[in-house]
């Protein structure tokens, strides 16, 4: 589903609950609400790449040897070690509608919301090191790309402190997720380069990369029976503090901060009906 077709869910879920309940749209329960932000897990810092260089140290390891075994087959079982350098960032944006049970002065209230978010984690430099057995060295670095695009529809819960404030904190917890067709079409690529030195000859160049979708993964893993993913959706979780400033009655600025499968800062406008 794209974002037009979400979009259009909606003015839908909101005419429902209107037909449901008309007296409460009337008496000023509902609000609508657009936001932004800017997303990352750059904060987590030395735990992410201890995770990632985890993750990866296999692979990375078993890439590398296998490229250069077809040329010197007796190089064998190395010293492996390496280091990992990331970087993240992306966006969120997104349309929801709250009600709020109590009324004008109430505290909680309960939100649907359909998000587009973009996340991109990449692996800014993997430096790989090999030492075999008979003094010869491998060198290099590997770099790569996820980039995930997930559409997203989520359930809210949030609490206003001092709800008759001009300026009143709040808190809200949320679950979303996204299935894997709305992300199935996103790429994960990687490239790797290094140099093999091996006594009294000369150094050789080796080099490589990939550019793949998560179907095409998710097909390739098949083909070898082995699981992709244990779910077949991307769930996420909501948890921020935030602040709301009322420009009028019915027109209040937003701002917060917390989790949002990583980190996000946002800001947006509510428009109480």
């Amino acid at each position: 589903m794209n974002i037009r077709n979400a979009l259009k869910i909606m003015p839908i879920f909101l005419l429902v609950l209107l037909t449901l309940n008309f007296n409460l749209f009337a008496q000023g329960h509902f609000e609508l609400g657009f936001h932004y932000g800017r997303w990352n897990i750059n904060i987590l810092g030395n735990l992410v790449e201890n995770a990632i260089s985890d993750a990866l140290e296999t692979e990375v390891r078993d890439t590398i040897l296998e490229e250069v075994q077809k040329d010197y087959p007796d190089l064998q079982d190395p010293i492996y070690s390496q280091s990992v350098d990331f970087d993240s960032s992306g966006y969120n944006y997104g349309f929801e509608i709250r009600w709020y049970p109590s009324g004008q002065e109430g505290s909680f209230s309960l939100g649907l919301s359909v998000e587009k978010t973009k996340m991109e984690v990449e692996l800014v430099e993997i430096s790989a090191d090999m030492d075999f057995f008979d003094g010869s060295t491998f060198g290099g670095t590997a770099g790569g790309d996820v980039i995930l695009n997930p559409l997203t529809f989520h359930l809210s819960f949030r609490w206003d402190i001092l709800p008759t404030s001009r300026v009143l904190p709040y808190i809200t917890f949320g679950v979303g997720a996204a299935t894997f067709s709305s992300i199935e079409n996103d790429e994960v690529s990687y490239f790797w380069s290094g140099e093999l030195n091996i006594p009294g000859e000369t150094s050789e160049t080796y080099d490589g990369g990939e550019v793949k979708t998560l179907k095409q993964i998710k097909d390739d893993l098949e083909e070898e029976d082995e699981d992709f993913l244990p779910l077949t959706f991307l769930p996420f979780i909501q948890l921020n503090l935030g602040l709301k400033g009322k420009i009028t009655e019915n027109i209040h600025l937003m701002v917060d901060a917390g989790i949002w499968n990583g980190f996000m800062l946002r800001g947006g406008i509510a428009i109480r009906l």
